[in-house]
């Protein structure tokens, strides 16, 4: 039995399941590209000798990650477990990022999506141990959150670039199957124990993490436990400059010592910018339990727990520069660049006509969150063994839920405490200057007047689950060239939820029980609206925040300690959490699939074919919220109250949709000889749209002629927002799923101890890709009539069958889009000790167009692709000592669409160096050290591919650095 079995791993007949002890001998032996798979060198290297047979150290994963590739019947990279678990990877995100083709997105410095050649991560698809994992960061998303999974707990990832049959579908840009460790592929009380420190560039603590693994089976090998966990602590101190807000209703001529320039240039101005600084109190955990029971030879069973838990409780430091005195009572000077048509610069003094007004801006602004998300897995699986067959099972539930629990935003005008600044956007950053005496000012009760209508607490939370089971049978033929037939079927049954909640700090004698009962608790009863903001004297911090990077470019920066005003809101308040009936959107999502995929060889060539049918069903539903603004201010020209000025409705609309699609796939692979190796494959692959972009509630605002008239006169009267009619946003529950006709073709070169070389061509011809755009659109709307008391009881009517609502922020689908490019890989095993992998993706995207109900609405590049990724590593290891440096880089790279410009934002090349050490002690304790960003890289990202002048934000997370201990038994 294990002599057929391993037969069939080697040719890649049925999966890596079996072919990782294979593997790990061939690597072990230095020789792992031996073509020879008879029985008789099989018995050779039976259960004896892989029993003490070990793949360590960089240099003999590194040639069993290049093993895997080559023996695939697919396009497949692979990162095996000391690649893993080697510093500095904290997440599996941060090991992929050195597979060719791969590029990851960071959070706080840390790896927490993957793109595949050059394509968004929604589109990349994840799985762990076969199946779909949850994961919610508060706004459900179909990309999995790499931050939640500590690199322990895998043994071995594989990427496929090209699709199978069997693979479940979802990954136009690539799948990722991880493997977690298992008590069978491990010896008897076997494990790992890991203890670290950390520490940032940009944060002044040293805080801990462990990890540890344990393994246990019986002398007989038919029983086996494995757990494992994880606990990692950490701050993170995100650091950024940025424009929140960017259109085109802002528009100026050069100015230079109060006068306008004659024929100077003319530009738009960002509408409102932001400097601040995010500080993160993460800690992750990770629980990990496995079990292995084979009753006979022939069968097995078993079963996987999992838990991760990730806090992330934070402040947020702001300035902002809002646009409210963007008029010429205040500016003294105004900088353009002619080219862009950008307003750099502008600086607000005595006004163009000489004459000093105070001003409120700019305004400091605080976010405190508490904040945690979970994700629960469990999964029972049962494999059988024939002798022509394998058959399995896979049961299981996976749930998560996140979000924040409690959080406060509050904000103060700076007002007379500061009486100048101004800002400035040349040389891809942002300057910002103000009044050095602000602090002091404050201090002293000058200015710092509280923003009510800026102190809020509404927040995101998510939940997503799914239950799902399957049935896969391998049926080993001899039918000409076929050599192993594959069915299976697939069931799941997920959902999402999403809500918005808001905390309240109300009076300690209010009567909660009576609010609930009556639904009247809101707004009005918090702390906010009854006086109770704090004065800023008592609350800003003596002195500017400090230790500062170069993307906060400011003389000063006051702000709040936000600590002691959330002790002050919980010493005299009582905190309220309101789960809002309204903002809610769900999308439930039944999945049906089926395949039948054939494995064949023939001489020197292998590969296999097959067909996947899918079948999806969707109930997505939403609160839907209609404003009606009718009346802004009385005869008088006082302005109303709220209640009267507009009038707030909701209704709840689900919706079904259900589609079937057909997947073909084929991929073919030549043993040329015994060093090259020629593929090929193609297939038609879907993708689901997002969460969001389907369930998101629509917002629709209806502004009388009554309510435009009033607010013309304002100075930040905006006709779009405030000229008569309808406006609005939301999802778009009719999207279609994504689908990509995808060819591939590469040449592989092996030629000594795992090493080796290849090229591949790859191109992806994308239809229904999801795109934002800002559109006119005709819809229905309940029909409503009002009575307007302070307009002399005019009646306004509003709604019908069909309105025209201008405006509408939405999404569609896009057509026609293309994603072509090549790969090409390196790696090299020096005599010496050295060794060096390196590899270069180049990925060229068309303007696709996008579509909306059958009508070309614009264009746009895929969201999320690069020009380009570079990833290149050396290292040097011997007996005790072992060091790697990684250079990554990707290209520019295409960001979300900016229909008032018409035109894409993108964020410039980025590139960063981490560099890792380990030292062997002893045979069993290994010291590590390790730096993140080595190089103190920042992220920058504008407006248009025409320029790199109209800047947008930059940003930096630090560089981290890492010193521990790992202790193996």
């Amino acid at each position: 039995m294990a002599i057929r079995n391993s037969a069939h791993a080697i040719s890649g007949k049925t999966g890596f399941t079996r072919s990782l002890i294979c593997l790990s001998v061939l690597a072990g032996m230095g020789s792992a590209f031996a073509q020879d798979t008879n029985t008789e060198s099989e018995d050779a290297s039976d259960e004896e000798q892989t029993e003490v047979i070990e793949v360590r150290g960089i240099r003999a994963s590194s040639a069993e990650n290049l093993s895997i590739k080559r023996l695939s019947n697919a396009t497949v990279d692979a990162i095996t477990a000391e690649d893993i678990g080697k510093f500095p990877d904290k997440n599996v995100a941060d090991s992929l990022q050195r597979v060719p083709g791969v590029v990851i997105q960071r959070e706080g410095g840390e790896g927490a999506t993957v793109s595949i050649r050059g394509l968004s991560s929604d589109l990349t698809f994840t799985q762990l141990n076969g199946n779909f994992i949850a994961s919610s960061p508060g706004e459900p998303s179909r990309s999995f959150s790499y931050a939640l999974l500590p690199s322990t707990m895998i043994s071995r990832v594989e990427v496929y670039k090209s699709s199978e049959a069997r693979l479940d579908e979802g990954g136009i840009g690539g799948t990722v199957l991880m493997h977690s460790r298992k008590p069978f592929e491990m010896d008897a009380n076997s494990g790992i124990l890991n203890l670290e420190y950390t520490n940032a560039d940009i944060t002044d603590k040293y805080e801990p993490q462990f990890s540890g693994i344990y393994s246990w089976k019986n002398d007989d090998e038919d029983i086996g436990f494995l757990v494992g966990y994880t606990n990692q602590e950490r701050t993170n101190r995100a650091q950024s400059s940025r424009v929140n807000i960017l259109n085109q209703n802002f528009y100026y001529t050069q100015m230079q010592n109060q006068q306008t320039v004659e024929g100077g240039a003319q530009g738009y101005a960002p509408q409102s910018m932001v400097q601040e600084v995010l500080e993160e109190q993460r800690e992750r955990e990770g629980i990990q339990f496995t079990a292995q029971w084979r009753p006979t030879e022939r069968l097995e069973l078993g079963m996987n727990y999992f838990r991760f838990t990730l806090g992330q409780d934070s402040i947020l430091n702001q300035l902002e520069y809002p646009e409210w005195n963007n008029n010429d009572n205040y500016w003294t000077d105004i900088r353009v660049n002619a080219d862009a048509e950008y307003v750099t610069g502008i600086d607000y003094s005595s006004g163009a006509g000489g004459t000093y007004q105070d001003s409120p801006i700019p305004r400091i602004n605080g976010e405190y969150k508490v904040e945690e998300s979970t994700s629960d897995t469990f999964d029972f699986f049962a494999n059988y063994e024939g002798d022509y067959f394998e058959l399995r099972f896979k049961a299981g539930h996976t749930e998560a839920e996140g979000g924040p629990e409690e959080k406060y935003r509050a904000a103060y005008y700076l007002n007379a405490a500061s009486k100048y600044y101004g800002w400035d956007l040349s040389n891809e950053q942002m300057t910002t200057y103000m009044d050095p005496g602000a602090i002091s000012n404050l201090q002293n009760g000058i200015g710092g007047e509280a923003d009510a209508g800026a102190t809020d607490s509404s927040f995101v939370t998510g939940t997503q689950e799914e239950t799902y089971a399957s049935i896969d049978l391998d049926y080993f033929v001899d039918y000409g060239i076929v050599s192993t037939l594959r069915v299976g079927a697939k069931y799941r049954d997920g959902e999402i939820h999403r809500d918005t909640r808001n905390s309240f700090y109300l009076s300690p004698d209010f009567d909660i029980a009576q609010g609930e009962a009556e639904g009247s608790i809101d707004l009005d009863d918090d702390y906010s609206k009854n006086g109770g903001i704090p004065d800023i004297v008592d609350m800003i911090r003596p002195e500017s925040l400090d230790n500062l990077s170069d993307v906060i470019n400011t003389n000063l920066f006051p702000a709040v300690d936000w600590y002691k005003y959330q002790d002050y809101l919980n010493d005299n308040f009582v905190h309220y959490t309101r789960k809002e009936q309204n903002y809610v959107y769900d999308v439930q999502e039944e999945i049906t699939a089926a395949y039948v995929q054939a494995d064949y060889d023939y001489k020197a060539i292998r590969g296999n074919i097959g067909l996947r049918w899918v079948r999806t069903k969707t109930v997505s539903g939403s609160s839907d919220k209609i404003t009606y603004r009718l009346d802004w201010t009385d005869d008088e020209g006082t302005q109303l109250p709220i209640e009267q000025q507009r009038v707030e409705d909701f209704v709840y609309i689900e919706k079904e949709n259900t589609y079937d699609k057909l997947l073909p796939s084929l991929n073919l692979v030549w043993d040329i000889n015994d060093d090259w190796v020629l593929r090929g494959a193609a297939a038609k692959v879907m993708a689901r749209p997002g969460y969001d972009d389907l369930g998101q509630f629509q917002t629709l605002t209806y502004t009388s002629s009554e309510y435009s008239a009033d607010r013309a006169g304002e100075p930040n009267f905006d006709e779009i927002i405030d000229g008569e009619g309808w406006t609005g946003s939301g999802g778009n529950n009719q999207l279609k799923p994504l689908l990509s006709t995808q060819f591939d073709v590469s040449l592989e070169y092996y030629y000594g101890e795992g090493s080796g070389l290849g090229i591949a061509m790859f191109k992806k011809d994308v239809d229904n890709f999801v795109v934002p755009l800002i559109i006119d659109l005709n819809q229905s709307s309940p029909t409503r009539e009002f009575t307007l008391e302070n307009a002399g009881d005019k009646v306004v009517t509003a709604g019908g069958d069909s309105i025209l609502v201008r405006d509408f922020n939405t999404v569609a689908n896009g057509t026609d889009a293309s994603s072509e490019g090549m790969e090409v890989f390196i790696q090299h095993f020096f005599e010496n000790g050295f060794g060096v992998y390196a590899n270069y993706t180049h990925n060229e995207t068309n303007q696709a167009d996008v579509e909306l109900n059958g009508e070309k609405v614009g264009e746009s590049p895929l969201i999320g692709s690069s020009k380009y990724q570079v990833n290149f590593s050396v290292f040097y290891e011997d007996e005790d000592f072992s060091i790697r440096a990684s250079y990554n880089r990707r290209g520019r790279t295409v960001q979300g669409y900016n229909s008032d410009w018409e035109m894409n934002y993108y964020e410039e090349p980025y590139d960063q160096v981490d560099v890792n050490a380990s030292y062997n002690l002893t045979e069993n304790l290994v010291l590590s050290a390790s730096v993140i960003n080595l190089t103190q890289s920042e992220a920058y990202r504008h407006l248009g591919d025409d320029t790199n002048a109209r800047f947008v934000q930059n940003s930096y997370a630090g560089r981290r650095f890492y010193a521990g201990a790992t202790y193996r038994f």
